[in-house]
């Protein structure tokens, strides 16, 4: 993520953006402005003024625009940036959300959901990130679908692989893609389409499936990797979630070579090589993960291939960014084909917020001044009664928080995305004050 203005950033975002019309094409421009201003607020909140809702309300109404008219031009920017990462290695992370509109009773379009006494829309992500250790860099969305079951697809099932085919072969001279997806993944046309498309595939085991190994008789995935013997040690460090804290886990490590058999609906096809890789914790209900992968442990280790997967957390923290930064949910249009135009919006807002977080965590160590205008430093201890300026980047970005509402207790740990947003729209409006009272060039 840079430092531009919302303005900037939206110009960025959708200033290539094809609707038919140069009027549209420049209200978009400015729709985004307004949402990364303010993105958790309503659009009347968002919008300056009643003429200016009226022609986002008009945008978003109409039959010329669709999310993946909005989406187009962030998902080619990203895909450039995935390409220029070569030699190195991009994931491509998928994974599907619900966006719950269940209050909205009166819009048009909204499909089932949940166990079936919930309405709303189902969501499909593509988060491409570089992965460093203990800091992955995300680039931003590849791809997006959005769906209403009132219209859905023949097979949703499906959606692993047609996303990978929106996006496209391989392209020559580039870094390894990695198309990487949780259990709900575990397709095999998926597997077979990617492979086709010269894409990598890296996904965690669902089904226990035939398979075989040279000179063994078949046999069952999981039985196989269950069978194999510990071949390496990992430390990992597993994230939070759903009030647990996070856990420092030493797993042992077994992977082999094999292939998959097709599934009965597809027995003309021919069984696909991968490798397993399966890591566990040697305990009662300890972790355990089964993987799958086409990618070759001589060239990329398995440990690494780990480190990949448990990158996944990141689409989920996308998704709940969405949600609760972008406030997805509390959206109110009078149909699902308008609500998934916002959400080109939003789910593109959402990405920056992201991306801020991990800039947030990025190089804490480097001095502030080394990144940061001093007048802006100076104005940020002012602001905050500081007795002097930051002077580490982390000391930084935790001081932008304390203007979004972080507190900074000794147990509060690290500040969240959106207290972090919030201090830094803050920090936006005071340099722009400053600008106005200084010259131009000391302005961030």
């Amino acid at each position: 993520m840079n430092q531009q203005s919302a303005e900037a950033w939206a110009q960025d975002q959708w200033g290539a953006v094809e609707l038919g019309d140069a009027r549209r094409n420049a209200r978009a421009v400015e729709v985004g402005a307004a949402i990364a201003r303010h993105p958790e607020g309503s659009l009347p909140a968002q919008l300056e003024g009643w003429n200016e809702l009226r022609a986002a309300y008009r945008l978003l109404n109409s039959e010329e625009v669709s999310h993946a008219s909005l989406s187009q031009p962030h998902w080619q920017k990203t895909r450039q940036q995935a390409q220029q990462q070569g030699p190195g290695v991009v994931l491509f992370i998928q994974d599907t959300t619900e966006v719950d509109y269940s209050g909205h009773r009166q819009t048009q379009g909204l499909g089932v959901i949940g166990k079936g006494t919930t309405q709303g829309l189902l969501l499909h992500s593509c988060l491409a990130v570089v992965p460093e250790a203990n800091n992955p860099t995300i680039l931003g969305l590849a791809g997006q679908m959005v769906w209403s079951r009132a219209h859905a697809p023949a097979n949703e099932g499906d959606k692993w692989a047609e996303l990978v085919e929106c996006m496209g072969p391989l392209p020559e001279a580039t870094a390894t893609w990695v198309s990487v997806g949780d259990r709900e993944s575990d397709v095999f046309s998926y597997l077979r389409r990617c492979q086709a498309l010269g894409w990598q595939t890296l996904l965690r085991v669902s089904q226990n499936r035939v398979v075989s190994t040279a000179g063994l008789a078949r046999s069952h995935l999981k039985t196989y990797a269950r069978s194999l013997a510990a071949q390496a040690q990992k430390s990992l460090s597993l994230r939070g979630r759903e009030g647990q804290p996070q856990r420092d886990l030493s797993l042992k490590v077994a992977w082999s070579a094999l292939r998959i058999h097709p599934p009965y609906a597809e027995r003309h096809q021919a069984p696909i090589p991968v490798w397993c890789i399966r890591c566990w914790e040697d305990a009662p209900e300890g972790l355990e993960w089964i993987l799958v992968t086409t990618l070759d442990p001589t060239v990329h280790p398995v440990l690494s291939q780990i480190e990949w997967y448990a990158c996944r957390w990141l689409i989920e923290e996308y998704h709940k960014c969405l949600k609760s930064g972008c406030r997805a949910e509390s959206r109110q249009l009078e149909t699902a084909t308008g609500l998934m135009r916002l959400l080109a919006f939003l789910g593109i807002t959402a990405v920056r917020l992201l991306q801020l977080r991990m800039l947030s965590r990025r190089t804490p160590d480097l001095p502030a001044d080394a990144v940061v205008p001093a007048p802006v430093l100076n104005l940020l201890a002012a602001r905050l009664r500081l007795t002097s300026p930051p002077k580490t980047v982390a000391e930084f970005w935790r001081a932008v928080a304390r203007l979004g509402g972080f507190i900074g207790r000794a147990a509060d740990g690290q500040p969240g995305w959106q207290t972090l947003w919030r201090g830094w729209l803050r920090l936006q409006d005071l340099t722009w004050a400053l600008h106005l009272s200084s010259d131009p060039s000391s302005c961030w």
